[in-house]
């Protein structure tokens, strides 16, 4: 009867040590002595985490695609940039394809779209730096020193104290910024980089 009961003893210990271990395993934390709630809390903090891990800028580009229902070879990418937006990780994605901008914020986390923006007009793709020879659009610019001549032609002045001239883009469209002044008078020109249209104009009196 007692080698029973050793036997008995003997395997009711196999049977604890191996539920610990099974208990130790479903949780993901290592076994010293108890599994309890501090150990399950940990395993569920480790669980959280890898829930809320962020997707890649990669996989956001392919969710505004996909809603745009365009192909990643027929567009122009501005921006792709993670941003925090009202405590929200967000990916904001900006591109073009032909005269249409797209700007699309993606979820970092659950890919999910919070919003999406188009805008049609008659939209320039800004220059990306490139050390490439110079595109048949590029070798046709107007030169900074024709944009200031045609500046100082329709403001009605032979010469200027220049101020500013420099590129810039205006809705999307590549101009010169242009600015200056002939006596108290200040002139501010935007003018197209590609035809040499005059953009928008203003004079005023210099206080």
């Amino acid at each position: 009867m007692k080698k029973f009961n050793g036997l008995s003893k003997g395997f009711m210990g196999v049977a604890t040590v191996a539920c610990l271990l099974f208990a130790a395993g479903v949780t993901g934390v290592p076994y010293y002595g108890s599994v309890g709630t501090e150990a399950v809390g940990v395993a569920k903090k480790a669980n959280k985490a890898n829930k809320t891990k962020k997707i890649s800028a990669d996989k956001a580009k392919r969710i505004a695609l996909g809603d745009a229902k365009l192909a990643e070879k027929d567009v122009t990418f501005v921006k792709v940039e993670l941003e925090l937006e009202d405590n929200r990780l967000v990916y904001d994605v900006e591109f073009y394809s032909g005269n249409v901008e797209y700007d699309y914020d993606i979820d970092a986390v659950s890919g999910a779209i919070v919003s999406a923006d188009k805008d049609i007009e008659n939209y320039v793709i800004p220059a990306q730096p490139s050390t490439e020879a110079p595109t048949k659009a590029q070798a046709s610019e107007i030169s900074v020193e024709k944009a200031k001549q045609i500046a100082l032609s329709h403001a009605g002045v032979g010469s200027a104290r220049f101020t500013k001239a420099k590129i810039d883009y205006e809705n999307g469209v590549k101009v010169y910024e242009i600015e200056f002044k002939v006596g108290n008078m200040e002139y501010e020109y935007d003018i197209n980089v590609l035809n040499g249209a005059i953009v928008s104009s203003s004079a005023e009196i210099d206080d």
